[in-house]
C-alpha cells in the first residue's frame, strides 16, 4: 500500500518540547506551524477521501521533499541549496506530527520505521512538501 500527498504552504519546523511543573509537556507551536499543520490535515483528508482504503496499520517508509520558497536577497548562484534553518529533521517532525494529528492515515507517527527527508528551495514546484508513504515488506 502507498500514497502520495502535495501538501502546500510555507513547510514549518517543529521544535523541541519541553516540560513545565515536571509533568506537563508543551510546545510552542507558532502561527506558521499551526497554519502548516492546517494544510498537512487537509491535503490528509482529501487523500483518504481519494483512497478510502488507504490506512497503515504497520510499520512505514516516508520519504518527503520540502520545498522552500528561496528568500529574494539569496540567489541561486549564491546559495544553491538551503544550508540554513530551518533544519530538515525539525521539517521531518512537523511533518509527521501532522500527519498522525490528522487521524486519517496512520495512528501514530511512531510507525515511521524509515525515514528520507531532503530540502531544497522551490523554483518549479510550490512551496511545500511532497511526501510518498508505503508499508515497509520484508
Amino acid at each position: 500500500m502507498e500514497i502520495t500527498l502535495r501538501v502546500y504552504g510555507d513547510p514549518a519546523p517543529q521544535g523541541s518540547k519541553r516540560i513545565v511543573r515536571g509533568n506537563r509537556l508543551i510546545e510552542a507551536a507558532g502561527e506558521k506551524l499551526k497554519r502548516w499543520r492546517r494544510a498537512i490535515a487537509e491535503e490528509c483528508h482529501n487523500a483518504r477521501q481519494d483512497n478510502p482504503e488507504v490506512f497503515f496499520t504497520d510499520a512505514v517508509f516516508v520519504h518527503v521533499r520540502f520545498y522552500l520558497p528561496r528568500p529574494k536577497t539569496v540567489s541561486e548562484s549564491k546559495r544553491p541549496k538551503p544550508i540554513v534553518p530551518p533544519d530538515v529533521d525539525k521539517l521531518a517532525r512537523g511533518l509527521l506530527d501532522g500527519i498522525g494529528q490528522s487521524e486519517v492515515i496512520w495512528g501514530d507517527d511512531s510507525q515511521v520505521v524509515k525515514l528520507l527527508a531532503e530540502k531544497m528551495y522551490s523554483t518549479a514546484e510550490e512551496a511545500g512538501a511532497v511526501v510518498y508513504i508505503s508499508n515497509i515488506t520484508d
